[in-house]
């Protein structure tokens, strides 16, 4: 099986944080402003801690994901049936070419661009007539009839730019939960995710798109 190398980072994040100083405060039971920095700090050092858990963005942030190409999962099978020898194929038939595209860190609130690069390394806009985008479980499928471009160079061949995340204001209550008890480990100087806030983050943990 063939490895289709992948990474994503964030290239801008201006949301609010999760939960604000005062609310965590309130939370903490702590009535005084000398630890409020501290306090900041930690909400979001565990937001980003259960984000990273999660696999799923809690505030909203622009995206950059990159790709060698567009895997198909079993596409070993197209291999095997060449038969045994050696033989000349481009990367995109090596990496199969799935009408699907699962990108790290839904929920997608949008897709700004899907650009591809080839062997030149030319950069080209896939036109976003060509495919739909399902926001809640972050794929990218193909119209029927469309396939995605062919004749790429081997590495970093395709380029995402989306935002994702629930946003400020719309996370999920047990997300937001786990987040005030992690910080309430970091503040009493205890460990951060706990056993418990697993469990309340297990109904949306999901698979990890980068490593496979």
């Amino acid at each position: 099986m063939r490895f289709n190398r992948k990474s994503a980072y964030v290239t801008a994040s201006n949301d609010s944080p999760a939960i604000s100083t005062a609310d965590m405060k309130t939370f903490l039971r702590v009535d005084n402003s000398d630890d409020d920095a501290v306090i900041a700090t930690y909400v979001a050092t565990a937001t980003e801690a259960v984000k990273q858990y999660l696999r799923l963005a809690v505030l909203t942030e622009t995206f950059v994901m990159k790709a060698d190409g567009f895997a198909l999962a079993g596409a070993d099978d197209r291999l095997l049936s060449l038969g045994p020898g050696v033989h000349t194929a481009s990367v995109p038939y090596v990496l199969g070419g799935g009408e699907t595209f699962d990108v790290a860190f839904p929920p997608l609130q949008s897709v700004t661009s899907v650009e591809t690069f080839d062997r030149s390394n030319a950069a080209t806009t896939f036109s976003n007539t060509k495919y739909e985008v399902d926001l809640q479980s972050g794929r990218i499928y193909l119209n029927e009839g469309e396939t995605w471009p062919t004749d790429l160079r081997a590495q970093d061949a395709v380029k995402i730019t989306y935002v994702a995340g629930y946003g400020s204001g719309s996370i999920p209550e047990p997300i937001l939960q786990a987040i005030r008890s992690y910080v309430e480990q970091l503040y009493d100087g205890c460990e951060g995710m706990t056993a418990e806030i697993k469990r309340l983050l297990s109904f949306y943990r999901r698979a990890d798109e980068l490593a496979w």
